[in-house]
């Protein structure tokens, strides 16, 4: 999906001039919409009151802030005054989506900050003008050029007056890392720009930016428990938020439920974001970036027509201003839509097409990637589909390694930070002591030593929890990681065993070349099947009757399959632990009637029980004997993959558990194993 970040500084400027604007309405409206600066007595507090004025109809009204601006900048003209409102302009311009104007405008301005004598308020225009240039190239999609310009703007700022716009700095430069992918960096700016709200002593509603920012950063690492933690403490001021800041925030709401694949809650933030802005037609911008990656939506949820038309109405915009970023990625989306119209070859034409231009986001790489692959599975190229999925799975993979690095950044930060205040507060009561030594003395000592306790106390609590926290974390991600080793070993198991088998028969019949056609089937849907934790009934079955399909001629004639699903269940709708069906499957055939004389039978039965369903598999073989080694002398790989996989399933669900039983039918009239699988409805898949 397209990001969106705003300039926060701009916005805090919009939100303090609507307060001094009512407060001022009658001074400066009683007379004029033009106010002679000149002749009024507080230079600076008219141009600031200018300023926030103009901010205030900034996305309201945008022609009418310039309007504003250009009259009382002709008689300011090479002042202080006059460079300050030609800042205000370049952010009417940018708000405005006119880009290469807020650079021209801030070239000018920056020409005369470096003429200038060094001054307070110079650092503060120099932090402005510098503030902007990385928005610009943010949107430009140069996120390195973005940063150097914030971090030249974060340093002025310190040696200005304005030291309550550090904050919102702070924000922007932790949006500019978030879109380099260096989430560690972003991570420590916001938590940043936290610590300089509390100790600049600002307003709360100063934090939901930061808040929000947090929420993408982690989203960004696919760690969602803790995205929506952040989401949800900035939803609490929604009602508060300016219009670029409400759609920001449900612009990110809606990309953190498109990255955890609930495309339909992701439809309905992406839907809301774009009725904020309708409204606004300086904010084309944002509607036309709220449609690109509403046009992704349609398409993930098959709503084609309506991913057609907001597709090429955001590429007519984006293209007209060359973003090249932009029409990247909707040409990416493109590819899908017309593999899903059955379009191949205008897929083909659009890959050709689309060529990368500057930085591409790791997100956009993962999309495209999974798009390729979609696409050459469709024209049958299997090996450049596999490649695809690989580097998939290897920039998953560096996610996950950013994620614990961003972790370990985090909780050395968050340790200095606590190191700073404890040597902040011993400060204070040291200067304290020394102004108040003569009356004082002895409080200062007890103040001392229960302070001294009490941050002891604090940090002993605080550290405690952080390495429970870190090692919940961490036994999190074993889980996941044995998860994937586990599924790891079914595929290569059973397929080679199989492609062994038949490359041994193949003769160049056309019986065998069929079979061999069956087997390729039966090799693409066992590589979809290991990708996935749990599949509907459906396909499991579907899967077990093509390979009991090639195992057919090799069991002879008289071999019987007897496979009843009960009529009241929907197979599609009840889920399943991948290969619960299959592996008991195969040791049936492989270690119970291959080889065996006589008839040979295999059931298989699903029918409803209590809260779930329960499956049995029987065969009438020699019986589970697990004591006498199998001819076929198997390694027990199968059924060790099964119980690993539900012994980890049921440790994370708290309700019913899956129960998996083999007997022995063997009662002295017949041989034989069953296998009794019992998986309860609701069942949680989720590791």
């Amino acid at each position: 999906m397209l990001q969106y970040s705003i300039d926060k500084e701009m916005v805090d400027r919009y939100i303090q001039g609507v307060i001094v604007f009512i407060c001022s309405l009658l001074f400066v409206c009683g007379c004029d919409e033009h106010v002679d600066i000149s002749e009024t007595g507080g230079e600076d507090d008219i141009v600031t009151l200018l300023e926030r004025k103009a901010m205030d109809s900034l996305f309201t009204n945008n022609a009418y802030s310039r309007s504003l601006l250009r009259k009382n900048m002709s008689q300011t003209a090479d002042s202080l005054s006059y460079y300050r409102l030609m800042n205000v302009y370049s952010k009417a311009c940018f708000a405005a989506s006119q880009f290469d104007s807020v650079v021209y405008y801030s070239r000018i301005i920056l020409h005369f900050c470096q003429k200038s004598s060094d001054s307070p308020q110079i650092h503060d225009l120099f932090s402005a003008t510098y503030n902007m240039m990385g928005n610009v190239w943010g949107r430009w999609n140069f996120p390195d050029s973005a940063v150097v310009y914030y971090q030249k703007a974060y340093e002025h700022r310190k040696q200005g007056n304005e030291l309550s716009y550090l904050p919102d700095i702070c924000i922007n430069l932790a949006d500019g890392n978030v879109h380099k992918s260096d989430y560690t960096d972003a991570a420590y700016y916001y938590r940043r720009a936290l610590f300089l709200c509390d100790s600049l002593g600002l307003p709360d509603r100063n934090k939901f930016p930061i808040y929000y920012g947090l929420g993408q950063t982690y989203m960004e690492l696919r760690d969602f428990d803790l995205s929506n933690h952040y989401y949800e403490m900035a939803g609490r001021y929604f009602s508060q938020m300016s219009v670029p800041e409400k759609f920001t925030y449900l612009n990110n709401r809606g990309n953190h439920f498109y990255y955890k694949k609930d495309y339909r809650e992701a439809s309905c933030y992406m839907e809301r974001a774009l009725a904020v802005v309708a409204p606004y037609s300086q904010m084309i911008y944002e509607q036309n970036l709220c449609k690109a990656n509403l046009g992704e939506l349609y398409v993930l949820t098959d709503k084609l027509d309506s991913a057609q038309l907001y597709l090429n109405d955001s590429y007519r915009f984006f293209s007209g201003m060359n973003n090249r970023s932009a029409m990247y990625y909707i040409e990416t989306q493109m590819i899908e839509l017309a593999l899903r119209q059955g379009d191949v070859s205008l897929a083909s034409r659009m890959i050709a097409r689309t060529v990368p231009d500057g930085h591409v986001d790791a997100n956009m790489i993962n999309i495209r990637n999974q798009y390729l692959q979609h696409y050459f599975e469709q024209t049958g190229d299997y090996r450049r589909a596999y490649e695809y999925l690989r580097r998939d799975q290897e920039l998953n993979d560096s996610i996950r390694n950013e994620q614990i690095r961003t972790r370990v950044a985090e909780l050395d930060m968050r340790y200095s930070q606590d190191t700073i205040v404890m040597r902040r507060e011993l400060l204070i009561e040291k200067q304290s002591g020394e102004m108040k030594v003569l009356r004082l003395t002895s409080y200062i000592w007890a103040i001392a030593c229960v302070g001294s306790i009490a941050v002891l106390f604090f940090l002993y609590r605080l550290m405690k929890k952080k390495r429970a926290f870190l090692q919940e974390r961490l036994l999190n991600q074993i889980s996941r990681l044995r998860m994937e080793n586990i599924r790891n070993h079914v595929s290569p198991h059973f397929t080679f065993n199989v492609l062994n088998r038949e490359i041994s028969r193949f003769k160049g019949t056309d019986r065998e070349r069929s079979g061999l056609v069956d087997l390729v089937k039966l090799l693409r849907k066992s590589l979809e099947m290991t990708e996935k934790l749990s599949v509907p009934l459906r396909e499991e079955l579907d899967f077990v009757q093509t390979y009991i399909g090639l195992e057919r001629d090799r069991l002879g004639e008289n071999f019987i399959l007897d496979l009843s699903v009960d009529t009241t269940l929907d197979v599609e709708k009840i889920i399943v632990p991948s290969m619960i069906v299959q592996i008991p499957v195969e040791n049936a055939i492989k270690h119970g009637l291959a080889g065996m004389e006589g008839e040979k039978r295999l059931e298989i039965s699903v029918m409803p029980e209590g809260n779930g369903v329960r499956i049995m598999i029987a065969d009438n073989g020699r019986g589970y004997l697990p004591q006498v080694m199998s001819p076929t002398r198997g390694t027990g790989t199968g059924l060790k993959v099964l119980y690993q996989t539900i012994q980890l399933l049921n440790a994370k669900n708290k309700g019913e558990k899956i129960r998996f039983e083999i007997t022995n039918l063997a009662d002295g009239m017949r041989t034989g194993t069953g296998v009794s699988v019992y998986i309860p409805c609701n069942y949680s898949y989720d590791l």
